[in-house]
């Protein structure tokens, strides 16, 4: 197995993990007894600490390399899920998936400046594509596995499950040795502020942030949305999200070709009407394979400008890509965690059609704005 599958593997685990929460948002609330809002306190727990982090592991993948930082902290990544197991309150589940964002904080943005590392910019295209086929095609089943896990036994067997698992790839990059490539002096000099002074970056990050918000935060919700408007059960649930994450899955394997057919500002404006579209349809208390429709649409958008946003992040400062990388997640995951908590009181307020409208117009605006000349 090539050293990319491996940490591909890992990867998609620690995708599956960030999502984790949204299908079985309801049956948690229902045990720990408290309204889903306050339970979303442990996704913007995990969405701050996992953003936050990224700044701690750039320079120290850079200066240690990336499949070492990996190893270590996906072995930690796997303690702090079991540990969510065992919260018995809200607060002792938020502690939990604190501990658990603060380590899987390094895979997926040392992963792309692996790649940034090891694959020309020409061939990077398809590469992130296949990376983010990984990573939704893990989201898709997260849904499904933990919605009938959930519905089966617990959720916290859930948890317990995707510790275990996740120590299998993780022992596998025991084999895998770092790419050679030293960090040179200029690119260990160089600071935050100095990548912030780029307007190409600020633009970056900027958009990721936004586009945090909107996703990150109305996606969180999908579960209560769908447990509201149905009637459905966990096992429910989860199947009907996943389609979400089938739809990010052919986003991530029509990215290449999309962005090579039209080139990357107009793929990134498609992707953001793509996005838009489908989060207006979710609006209307359509029958449910109409809402299904709509999450495969949300998640292709989704594949689509969430690509080209990673790409252009994995170049925006070649002598300390990691360094330069680790703020596009940290801007994403800030966003999402605002998003999370704002997003949740009109939740918590019965407004849940508001949401899906607020994120239709805010997702085609990120879009818009992504699709601009540089």
């Amino acid at each position: 197995m090539s050293p990319l599958a491996r940490l591909f593997a890992l990867a998609g685990l620690v995708s599956l993990d960030t999502r984790i929460m949204v299908p079985v948002l309801p049956a948690i609330s229902a045990s720990l007894g408290v309204a889903p809002g306050e339970v979303g306190y442990a996704v913007t727990a995990y969405t701050l600490v996992y953003g936050s982090m990224q700044v701690v592991y750039g320079p120290l993948s850079d200066r240690l390399g990336r499949v070492r930082v990996i190893r270590a902290t996906g072995l930690l990544f796997a303690l702090g899920t079991g540990l969510s197991a065992l919260a018995s309150s809200t607060w002792e589940l938020v502690g939990a998936r604190l501990v658990t964002g603060m380590f899987a904080a390094a895979t997926i943005p040392t992963t792309f400046a692996y790649i940034g590392d090891t694959v020309p910019y020409a061939s990077r295209h398809a590469v992130i594509g296949r990376f983010g086929a990984v990573m939704s095609t893990a989201q898709a089943l997260s849904a499904a596995l933990a919605g009938a896990i959930t519905h089966v036994v617990s959720w916290r067997v859930m948890f317990a499950a995707y510790a275990a698992l996740a120590v299998l790839p993780v022992a596998a990059l025991f084999g895998v040795r770092d790419a050679t490539r030293p960090v040179t002096a200029a690119g260990a000099r160089v600071g935050y502020a100095a990548i912030l002074a780029r307007p190409a970056a600020r633009r970056v990050y900027l958009a990721a942030a936004s586009e945090g918000f909107f996703i990150w935060g109305g996606t969180t919700y999908l579960g209560v949305l769908a447990s509201g408007r149905f009637g459905f059960n966990d096992l429910e649930i989860g199947l009907l999200i996943a389609c979400y994450g089938l739809g990010t899955v052919a986003g991530g394997v029509t990215f290449a070709r999309l962005a090579d057919a039209i080139g990357e500002r107009r793929a990134a404006s498609r992707g953001g009407l793509v996005l838009g579209t489908g989060w207006l349809a979710l609006v209307p208390p359509l029958p449910w394979p109409v809402f299904a429709l709509a999450l495969a649409v949300v998640g292709l958008g989704f594949g689509w400008l969430h690509a080209i946003l990673q790409t252009r992040a994995t170049e925006l400062m070649p002598e300390a890509r990691a360094k330069a990388f680790t703020l596009f997640p940290l801007s994403v995951f800030f966003g999402g965690a605002l998003g999370t908590a704002a997003l949740g009181r009109l939740v918590d307020l019965g407004l849940l059609p508001l949401v899906a409208a607020v994120c239709a117009v805010g997702l085609a605006s990120v879009g818009q704005f992504a699709g601009r000349r540089r």
